[in-house]
């Protein structure tokens, strides 16, 4: 028999050899050579081929070689697969089992450690694995910060329907992005999907690190300085969860209700032109600013140059005193 875990390819001789076979009742060697016009050595080659794929077989009373239903050689290849299968899926249950006998004593060693319900999880891997079972538990709250521009749409894909069944189960889910998504049309899509759901999504100017706080118990902050390994810090310390979603809270007031069929830039374009005067007045650099507004450097020199334009500046710093002059940054020097 034909190993089942291979996959079959059926050459055209073979069909052929087949098709006849279905005609003829029976595989005999002659009428097939004068059908087929193959000779014995290819018959021979053919014949084997459909035995190994259970399409042929011996008659009970003759020892004639007869047709198989396609669909029942089908089943019978993919018999032992299947069992194979069931066995390695059952082996994962298993071994899965009897790993997270041990997940109650990790946990209490990270609650109980002296960093005070701190740790420090490296891998990305298991980052994202702990923020999975973490969305797949909540059930009063998930607040979420997400700083920077560009979300992948297949990651925006693979979250959505969690965070859907996570607001089927009745919880409250309020996500903060930078204004620059407003652009992005996969963000749009997403955007659509969570609101149509329940969920409240706000943009602002500048936000804070990447930040997961999930039913007020844990909370995820991203992970990513030079020189260290990229990962999260995984805080389940009530007073600093409840310090972090105070700290949410904040943005969440000053930030604008993200319409997805709004019109794009235009109803935050003021905010995001005096966060953009207020970063180059610190006399930062263009690569810092954008990092800052979630944008491409190449955007924001865009930005700036539109914005010395429109006040009729020369430099950045002429275009720095004209915004103080005209009130728009929050804070000048007097």
């Amino acid at each position: 028999m034909m190993d089942p875990m291979l996959p079959l390819e059926l050459n055209p001789s073979v069909v052929a050899v087949y098709h006849h076979v279905l005609l003829d009742g029976s595989f005999r060697f002659d009428s097939a050579a004068a059908a087929t016009g193959l000779d014995h050595e290819e018959l021979t080659v053919c014949r084997d081929t459909l035995l190994a794929c259970e399409l042929l077989q011996r008659a009970e009373d003759t020892d004639q070689l007869v047709p198989v239903n396609p669909e029942l050689a089908a089943a019978r290849l993919s018999k032992p697969v299947e069992a194979t299968i069931r066995s390695y899926r059952r082996a994962v249950e298993l071994t899965r089992e009897s790993l997270l006998q041990l997940m109650p004593a990790y946990l209490d060693r990270t609650t109980t450690a002296p960093a005070g319900g701190l740790e420090i999880v490296q891998d990305p891997a298991e980052v994202q694995l702990l923020v999975n079972q973490a969305v797949d538990r909540c059930t009063t709250e998930l607040l979420t910060v997400q700083p920077g521009g560009h979300r992948p749409p297949e990651l925006l894909q693979e979250v959505l329907s969690r965070e859907v069944t996570a607001l089927r189960r009745g919880a409250e889910i309020r996500i903060l992005y930078q204004h620059t998504v407003r652009t992005q049309l996969s963000v749009h899509s997403y955007v659509s999907s969570m609101i149509e759901a329940g969920a409240l999504i706000r943009t602002a100017d500048q936000l804070a690190e990447r930040m997961i706080i999930v039913d007020r118990e844990i909370a995820f902050i991203n992970r990513r300085r030079p020189g260290q390994a990229p990962g999260a810090v995984v805080v389940r310390e009530p007073v600093l969860v409840s310090f972090m979603r105070a700290h949410f809270e904040q943005f969440w007031i000053s930030a604008a209700p993200f319409d997805p069929n709004g019109p794009g830039y235009q109803n935050v374009s003021d905010d995001l032109k005096r966060s953009l005067l207020e970063l180059l007045a610190q006399g930062l650099k263009d690569e810092v600013v954008a990092r800052r507004l979630g944008m491409s450097v190449r955007t924001c020199r865009r930005h700036i140059a539109a914005l010395m334009q429109e006040l009729g500046a020369d430099s950045r710093f002429e275009a720095g005193v004209r915004a103080a002059q005209l009130g728009l940054l929050k804070t000048s020097t007097a």
